[in-house]
């Protein structure tokens, strides 16, 4: 961590700081001080993935208000740094529940955000995509076209994403719910206003989910949302971001070798 970063900090008595995480989108780092603990986040390659961390921010600071996400207590956007407080209690995959009980807290959590009421934009998957693919063919353009070729297969899907849009975290992972105090969520810089069956499909991808606890997982989020999920539907949705995690990782698996 560079030092001018922790100067411009609005925090005093540094202990240490130590890495967390060093990641494409993100590198997080622990900050330790004689007061209290800080997640300090340096954002990393923007532009490939197309977040917008300004938007990123303001999202974070209207769920805060609901007491869903951390506290923004820094911005810098110059720098590309956002410091908030540290969640000392564990994550929901390293919670002392069973799994049947964590899955239930999750869709209880996924049916919340999508009844959130916040300022946000809508998605363009297809944007997402379409720059994915650019940034990927940058590397290898063979790899790119295939890419383009397998997801014209999905363009209805794709056409007609977010035609009844909620918000969505789009990365809801057992490893970004934090139970205590009351219920809140990290990482927010896919969210938006988007489709209920791709941030559904998104969670069940991201926490590798078996054919049981998916079952387990939409059965909760009916119950919780009063939604009725269609089964083929998701199956269709899961079968895209399959597709689409395969083409995020290819274009991660080039940005993380050029910045090592």
């Amino acid at each position: 961590m560079q030092q001018q970063w922790l100067d411009s900090l609005p925090i005093h008595g540094v202990i240490k700081a130590e890495p967390l995480l060093r990641g494409v989108a993100n590198n997080v780092y622990k900050i330790t001080t004689t007061k209290t603990n800080y997640i300090l986040k340096q954002f990393r390659f923007d532009h490939p993935y197309g977040l917008d961390r300004d938007q990123e921010v303001l999202v974070q600071r209207q769920l805060a208000e609901q007491q869903l996400a951390p506290d923004v207590l820094h911005y810098d956007a110059a720098q590309g740094l956002v410091l908030q407080a540290y969640l000392e209690e564990p994550d929901l995959a390293h919670a002392n529940l069973s799994m049947a009980d964590k899955l239930r807290e999750l869709a209880d959590l996924a049916a919340h955000i999508h009844r959130v009421n916040i300022k946000a934009p809508v998605w363009s998957l297809r944007e997402r995509l379409a720059r994915y693919c650019q940034q990927l063919a940058e590397f290898d353009r063979e790899h790119a076209k295939q890419f383009e070729i397998r997801l014209r297969s999905f363009r209805k899907l794709i056409d007609n994403f977010a035609s009844h849009p909620v918000f969505c975290h789009n990365d809801l992972g057992l490893h970004h719910v934090f139970l205590a105090p009351t219920p809140r969520v990290i990482d927010w810089e896919y969210s938006g206003m988007g489709e209920r069956y791709f941030d559904l499909a998104n969670a069940m991808a991201a926490n590798e989910l078996e054919l049981p606890q998916r079952s387990a997982f939409v059965n909760a989020y009916e119950a919780s949302a009063g939604f009725q999920v269609h089964r083929d539907t998701l199956e269709n949705w899961r079968e895209l971001v399959a597709v689409v995690n395969q083409l995020w990782y290819e274009l991660h698996h080039h940005l993380q070798r050029i910045s090592d």
